[in-house]
């Protein structure tokens, strides 16, 4: 992280009906603005998630993930931009304390133990005399 910039988190939803080639021109467009100013920490790619909600008749999106350094003046123009672009459906920019424990890795990029569910116990038979 560049010393003495704060951090920033910007998480975008894009709309995963939107064609290919709209979703990676919305995020070569947000990149380019941000490296303009200021410099990407970190930029994953989350997949396509259900919502937890309807958004526009829309049930999934596309999630990303941009952690960047910048003055201020960048996340008003990034606010601005992501507000009125088309495949956009949702974005949200927070400053990340110090102190905060950085995001979880992307799906792919998990441990196969990690990202599976532990395996439940087997249960005893229900004939079976308890173990003395």
């Amino acid at each position: 992280m560049a010393e003495g910039k704060p951090l920033y988190d910007l998480v975008l939803l894009l709309d995963s009906d939107a064609p290919s080639e709209r979703r990676r021109e919305i995020l070569g467009n947000v990149e380019s603005m941000v490296s303009s100013d200021g410099a990407i920490e970190r930029n994953d790619d989350w997949g396509v998630r259900n919502l937890a909600y309807e958004i526009d008749h829309r049930t999934e999106a596309e999630y990303h993930l941009m952690q960047f350094t910048g003055p201020p003046a960048l996340l008003e123009n990034l606010q601005r931009n992501l507000k009125v672009t088309d495949g956009v459906i949702r974005h949200r920019i927070i400053r990340v304390r110090p102190g905060t424990p950085p995001p979880p890795a992307p799906r792919a990029e998990r441990p196969a133990a990690e990202a599976a569910p532990p395996a439940p116990e087997p249960e005893p038979a229900a004939d079976a005399a308890p173990a003395r």
